[in-house]
């Protein structure tokens, strides 16, 4: 169990970064910035980014606890690591789709504010 704590405090740590920029850009988009064009946007793709993060996490302790408590260990799980790379491949879409809001919603803002 010793061994586990490391391994999930070690993913978390690896998506720390990302999980904490994600909810400083939801805090900042709706505590500073007021109602404006493409702001909806750019909340929608932070917290699409931010779920996807979320998802990370638990999809690298659920593969963490299957290797750990499978008694034929990673051989026994080698179909299993197939569907979890092609779920992290479509989490990794997800997270760019979110990106692309994003930088739709500041693009946007910035015409709303050249126009006026």
């Amino acid at each position: 169990m010793d061994g586990f704590l490391t391994q999930l405090l070690t993913m978390l740590g690896y998506q720390l970064p990302e999980l904490l920029a994600c909810v400083a850009g939801i805090a900042m988009l709706t505590m500073w910035v007021p109602a404006a064009p493409g702001r909806k946007l750019a909340l929608a793709g932070v917290a699409l980014m931010l779920v996807t993060t979320l998802l990370r996490v638990a999809m690298s302790v659920w593969q963490a606890w299957l290797i750990n408590n499978t008694a034929d260990g990673y051989a026994s799980l080698s179909g299993m690591m197939s569907l979890f790379g092609a779920f992290g491949m479509l989490l990794s879409v997800v997270s760019a789709v979110g990106l692309v809001l994003l930088v739709w919603g500041a693009c946007k803002a910035m015409q709303a504010t050249r126009a006026a």
